[in-house]
């Protein structure tokens, strides 16, 4: 049994998937541009997310230092590194580090800005107000928070 072509098999000749070549070129330039548009923007959202979550966790760890930190009345005329010793925080070079006696420990990296200060306050549990700047490639985040002294469980 034999199988027979017809004459002519249909399909598409080279000039139709050239033409059709075209047209999906045409249609496609535009886009590219707006996709490389939209990659750079992730990743500078994603950039943003990182240094936000990077300053939620330096202020988190300082903030329960300064509860567990016994209350003192007389934080005016020291220091704001002498406030909280054991642990003293500094920056150098952009990068936060924690030191607790022989220890150290890097908290955040690209950090523009670090400050302790205390608002007015007589109370025997005074506040402590963190002040946290952050800049990383083209992002950049700012983080404060205001904890009591002394109030850990």
């Amino acid at each position: 049994m034999s199988l027979r072509l017809p004459a002519r098999v249909q399909g598409l000749s080279l000039v139709e998937l050239l033409i059709g070549l075209a047209i999906t070129a045409l249609v496609m330039a535009p886009l590219v541009p707006m996709l490389q548009t939209a990659s750079a923007a992730a990743g500078v959202g994603q950039e943003q997310i990182a240094l936000q979550r990077d300053a939620d966790f330096v202020l988190e760890r300082i903030a329960s230092r300064i509860r567990a930190t016994p209350p003192s009345t007389t934080l005016a005329g020291k220091p704001s590194g002498d406030w909280l010793k054991p642990a003293v925080y500094s920056v150098n070079n952009g990068v936060l580090v924690e030191q607790q006696g022989k220890e150290s420990y890097v908290l955040a990296e690209s950090v523009t800005a670090f400050e302790l200060s205390t608002p007015v306050n007589d109370s025997a549990q005074p506040l402590i107000k963190v002040s946290l700047s952050m800049a990383r490639g083209g992002s950049s985040t700012s983080a404060v928070a205001t904890v009591r002294m002394g109030t850990a469980q």
